[in-house]
């Protein structure tokens, strides 16, 4: 009777080892670098005109940081982003957009003329900031 008891009791010892017993599974971590990642969306075009639209149409300042955060992060060329920039900041006098349009015109290599533009929207952006 007692090897019984002992025996039932390894048994159930031995299928509840069995069962806790967690199979080695290879786990497959696929990554991509953020300027992968925001490429893709450069590349959607659905994304791109949904954008596009709700910045020129109707000013939308978010729409506007997600635009701007795709071009600079995808590692596009900033001049990307300066068409977006200029109508945020001539239609919707949006004053980040100021600054965000002299940062990307402002270039060691720039001529007087693009110069003068930048300083323009430079002198608005600090306008605009001490009104606040």
């Amino acid at each position: 009777m007692k090897q019984i008891k002992i025996g039932v009791q390894i048994f159930i010892l031995l299928l509840i080892t069995i069962s806790c017993k967690k199979e080695n599974e290879e786990i497959i971590i696929e990554s991509e670098n953020s300027g992968t990642y925001f490429q893709k969306k450069i590349n959607n075009l659905v994304l791109m005109d949904s954008l596009h639209n709700r910045i020129v149409e109707h000013g939308d300042t978010l729409a506007y940081y997600h635009i701007q955060g795709i071009y600079n992060i995808a590692e596009e060329k900033r001049t990307s982003a300066l068409y977006y920039a200029i109508i945020m900041a001539n239609k919707y006098h949006y004053n980040q957009a100021y600054n965000d349009v002299y940062q990307i015109l402002n270039s060691k290599k720039m001529d007087n003329e693009t110069k003068k533009l930048a300083e323009e929207y430079l002198k608005k952006y600090k306008t605009k900031k001490s009104k606040k």
